[in-house]
């Protein structure tokens, strides 16, 4: 059996982002995890921003998955965020973006852990029931019970198995 995967479940939430870009999308999200997580918020922006020049990290249907490497964390930090406006983000279905999951990964990470880790989340923004739950929920509280009954119920049944 495969290791578990961490859990997408996001340790910070954000709503009603008001950014009018992806690069001001990215650099309030990098400030977040700075007051959160002690993380200094260039280096990470930084990160994010490399990776999104190299391609979007948009993958349609009004959502984004930035994601970066990052020295110096032991686990995963995940942040789900929503903007009060959608937001030019290069999305190949040219799709404006409300959504991002922001997943940053400890530079030295397992890269198939890691890949499995993107693909879960893909897969969850994939499920339209999971979408809509979301855009009803008007708080983190909300937004948490969504992520938790998507996790709770196994997600589409792909057999990835994640980790409390």
């Amino acid at each position: 059996m495969a290791a578990a995967l961490p859990s997408p479940f996001p340790q910070e939430i954000a709503l009603d982002l008001d950014v009018s870009n992806r690069w001001e999308a990215l650099r309030t999200v990098s400030a977040l995890i700075e007051r959160s997580r002690s993380l200094s918020a260039p280096p990470v922006f930084r990160a994010l921003w490399r990776r999104e020049q190299a391609a979007s990290t948009a993958l349609g249907n009004g959502f984004a998955l930035p994601h970066a490497r990052i020295e110096g964390i032991p686990e995963p930090v995940t942040v789900y965020a929503r903007t009060k406006r959608p937001i030019g983000f290069a999305a190949p279905d040219h799709r404006a973006v409300s959504e991002l999951f922001v997943l940053l990964v400890p530079s030295d990470a397992d890269n198939t852990k890691h890949l499995r880790l993107l693909a879960l989340v893909a897969e969850m923004f994939s499920d339209n029931d999971f979408r809509a739950g979301l855009l009803k929920a008007s708080d983190a509280a909300s937004i948490r019970s969504a992520f938790a009954q998507w996790i709770e119920r196994g997600g589409s049944g792909a057999g990835a198995t994640i980790a409390a």
